[in-house]
């Protein structure tokens, strides 16, 4: 089983002593879909539950696409009964059939073959501005994912103040993002810029040593305190999303 098949488990473990904090599993969903944008759906969906803590959707590596049952932990005060509640009910274009979820080996992620994961395409940033700062978060990375879904896919949003930065995997998913920079979403003019990669000035390495080819982020020309935010709110951000 693969690093990110056990982490799922560990994440979502049943306590059987208390079956109202434990995992409730969602089916219904169409299984071609990409896993990110399913798991923004989902923690939209359930939002009025509780605090979404952990989505997990299982895959299936031989095939590529999504297995048919995903796991979520919601935390709150009767957080799981309100969820069961949401059964039936339309999830943009399915029914969602949410029931309790001890957890089932059938639908388990198995090992990761090393094949799969060299085969696995090369992750793409870019960043998005232009939205409205004042959406409420999940809507911004909704949207943005919606945005650029025909550029490829989409693996990651992260909404932070100054911006949203954006994964992207697959062939030329990068200039096709550029290709949207400008276009009108929902009244807002969405501007898309690469993540720019620049060659460090060799005189500012005290050391008088650098590697062949190293690169830095832009963020190195930032001042120190906004870089520091900038990379306090990454690191919030994915702890929020294990």
């Amino acid at each position: 089983m693969d690093e990110s098949a056990i982490k799922g488990l560990k994440s979502l473990k049943l306590n059987d002593s208390d079956a109202n904090r434990g995992p409730i599993s969602v089916e219904g969903y169409d299984t071609s879909l990409h896993a990110y944008p399913l798991k923004l759906v989902l923690r939209k969906h359930f939002s009025s539950c509780g605090k979404v803590k952990h989505i997990y959707v299982p895959r299936d590596f031989e095939s590529g696409t999504l297995k048919r049952v995903a796991f979520m932990r919601i935390e709150g005060e009767d957080a799981n009964e309100k969820a069961l509640k949401l059964s039936g009910t339309d999830v943009g274009g399915w029914t969602a059939i949410v029931k309790a979820a001890p957890w089932q080996k059938e639908v388990m992620d198995p090992w990761c073959p090393a094949s799969a994961a060299a085969s696995r395409p090369k992750e793409h940033s870019v960043n998005v501005t232009g939205y409205d700062t004042f959406l409420p978060e999940i809507d911004i990375e909704m949207a943005v994912c919606e945005f650029l879904s025909s550029c490829g896919e989409v693996a990651r949003v992260m909404a932070l103040p100054s911006c949203a930065s954006v994964s992207l995997l697959g062939e030329g998913c990068v200039d096709k993002a550029l290709q949207l920079s400008g276009c009108n979403v929902g009244g807002m003019s969405l501007v898309v810029s690469p993540v720019v990669l620049v060659k460090r000035n060799r005189s500012t390495n005290k050391t008088g040593y650098m590697p062949s080819g190293s690169r830095t982020n832009v963020t190195d020309f930032m001042s120190p305190g906004h870089k520091k935010k900038i990379e306090m709110e990454k690191t919030k951000k994915m702890e929020m999303e294990k």
